[in-house]
């Protein structure tokens, strides 16, 4: 029974240096959630006088960025983790590893759309990566 086995370094290189900057940039969109939140709920009992919105409907777009915010660090993290070992499996399982890095290519374009740019970024590594280990040469190894 043979084994097939990537020859490209590409995945991994991808996978390491997507993990690295996904982890700052999922860092980033917590902490941008969590404080976009504190600022409104913050300021809810002084802009509830001098607006339109009520006190209640501000408390509820402060939790509701809140919880954005979390949500986007959780997916950025899940994502920098599949990124990581998709990349560490480049060469010994480029299909399970192709599959990771498109699947940690998908959570991290998903910040994006709430304004974190530096996600693109991962986003695009990750994609490469995945790409690379679909399409790189094989070779089948004899056990």
């Amino acid at each position: 029974m043979s084994q097939v086995k990537g020859t490209s370094s590409a995945p991994l290189i991808m996978g390491i240096i997507g993990g690295v900057i996904g982890l700052p940039s999922a860092l980033c969109s917590g902490v941008c959630g969590a404080a976009v939140g504190s600022a409104l709920s913050a300021s809810a009992n002084e802009a509830a006088y001098s607006s339109e919105l009520s006190e209640e409907t501000i408390n509820q777009i402060a939790d509701t960025a809140s919880a954005g915010g979390s949500a986007m660090l959780a997916l950025g993290i899940i994502a920098v983790v599949l990124g990581i070992i998709g990349g560490v499996m480049g060469k010994n399982k480029p299909s399970v590893a192709g599959g990771l890095l498109m699947g940690a290519a998908v959570l991290s374009l998903i910040p994006v759309f709430m304004g974190n740019l530096l996600s693109f970024v991962v986003f695009v590594l990750f994609l490469i990566g995945g790409i690379i280990s679909f399409t790189q040469k094989k070779v089948a190894i004899n056990e």
